[in-house]
């Protein structure tokens, strides 16, 4: 797992973010914040997931939101983009050390 993680790195498909989060549990508005960062098929990663969050993506056919202890080397390299909160970043580093 770490060298698929590596490899995302080296082909900048990895990015952190401080924190993941919907305001409401509304599809559009989710949407349309994933289209304004940029991103159309995307993996986010969070330590633990937001209700609203989870409401507002589970429609998008090109987004995926998965907790930190679900996340699977198939999803990695699904996905053109992963971003990850930090405290899944953390997370990640106690599963795999």
């Amino acid at each position: 797992m770490a060298s698929i993680l590596s490899q995302l790195v080296r082909d900048e498909r990895l990015f952190v973010v401080e924190s993941l989060s919907a305001d409401t549990p509304k599809t559009k508005a989710f949407a349309d914040q994933v289209k304004n960062m940029g991103l159309d098929q995307v993996l986010f990663v969070t330590k633990q997931l937001d209700e609203n969050v989870y409401l507002s993506s589970r429609n998008l056919p090109n987004v995926l939101v998965l907790e930190a202890q679900q996340i699977d080397p198939y999803s990695l390299l699904r996905y053109k983009k992963v971003v990850v909160t930090k405290e899944a970043v953390a997370q990640l580093e106690e599963q795999w050390v």
